[in-house]
């Protein structure tokens, strides 16, 4: 064999052992980065593109005798209940967002085509993404009036069990019961969602003549199920969650820097409701043990005359521990809104006619 056929072979040789150092160390960084990938998708939603939501919500927002809420200030008939969607219109799916205090608005992830954070924000509004069912909806909101004949404080209605606990009235979300007629048993339709749902309430008093603001905003954090969290164990599909109670309470945390998610006199908590199955078990009732609030829930003073525009807001927290795959795309969330109203003149002797 000539010398030139041997240096021939003998790099050929060469270039074929170094391709194959190339593609070991390729596979390797792939697998790293893959490996990277599972471990960030499963503690934290803005990591990956398959984004949670909630597809299915019932809420109803309720007021006691002495309160009377429209869908407008001008409406010729007030009640004591309202159906949160029939005051959305089309209600679009939750998807994971969260909440500026700093900047008064809700923020999404901006995602890149590998599926991962950019490190930039989509600002988002009322008008382009509340209440849309399409690509653009990521929240849900309602704007009513409330009115009141006597002086009141008004605050949220502790959740409470009705009906020999067969269903639960006053303020909480839980994740639907859903049957399942082969199981003969109900089913957790959250599936881990109502853990990282928050309800937002902002109060504005207007002029009951013209419904034009004429005081100062107030807005109010409502986080439900604040002391459970989503446990998924390695290996588990995803519908096979369960949930441990917090031994400390885990604080939201703010996209904002230096900054708190929302202070403490504006953010009102309560722990877990949950359900259970009767005995005998039935598919038309589950029994319920509500949750408790733990901090005030007190919201505005109104005085008789006066009346406040409220917009509640429902999203999913996606700065919540809770807010992962886990929760899938199907969840079903049944909430509800009471407001409680103390007569402010309740008190002391009522003067007896003719005397």
């Amino acid at each position: 064999m000539s010398q030139e056929n041997q240096n021939n072979k003998t790099g050929a040789v060469d270039m074929s052992l170094r391709s194959q150092r190339r593609r070991r160390i390729l596979y390797i960084w792939v697998l790293i980065a893959l490996s990277t990938l599972l471990v960030v998708a499963s503690y934290t939603w803005f990591s990956i593109s398959q984004r949670p939501r909630v597809s299915d919500m019932a809420m109803y927002i309720n007021a006691p005798a002495g309160l009377e809420l429209a869908p407008r200030y001008n409406s010729e008939e007030w009640v004591q209940q309202l159906d949160f969607a029939e005051l959305t219109g089309e209600t679009s799916v939750l998807k994971p967002v969260t909440w500026s205090n700093m900047q008064r608005r809700f923020f999404a992830a901006n995602y890149g085509s590998d599926g991962r954070m950019t490190g930039r924000w989509d600002e988002l509004n009322d008008t382009a993404n509340a209440n849309r069912a399409g690509g653009q909806g990521y929240y849900t909101m309602c704007t009513f009036y409330m009115r009141s004949d006597v002086d009141m404080e008004v605050s949220l209605t502790k959740a409470t069990a009705i009906n020999d606990d067969l269903a639960g009235h006053g303020t909480y979300v839980v994740g639907m019961p859903v049957w399942d007629s082969e199981e003969v048993a109900h089913q957790d339709g959250g599936s881990g969602a109502q853990y990282a749902i928050r309800v937002g309430i902002r109060v504005t008093p207007v002029d009951p003549e013209t419904g034009q603001p004429n005081g100062s905003q107030e807005f109010f954090i409502y986080e439900p199920n604040c002391d459970r969290h989503v446990v998924q164990s390695e290996g588990e599909e995803e519908s096979g969650i369960t949930t441990e109670v917090a031994e400390e309470y885990e604080p939201t945390a703010s996209i904002d820097e230096n900054a708190v998610y929302i202070d403490n006199a504006h953010l009102i908590r309560q722990t877990t409701s949950t359900w259970s199955e009767s005995e005998p078990v039935q598919r038309i009732a589950v029994i319920y043990n509500m949750g408790d609030f733990l901090t005030s829930t007190r919201l505005f003073d109104i005085k008789e005359g006066e009346m406040r525009r409220i917009e509640v807001y429902v999203w999913l927290e996606g700065q919540d521990v809770d807010c992962t795959n886990a929760i899938g795309n199907e969840a079903r969330i049944f909430a509800s809104i009471q407001f409680n109203g103390e007569d402010q003149h309740s008190g002391g002797l009522v003067p007896i006619p003719g005397t």
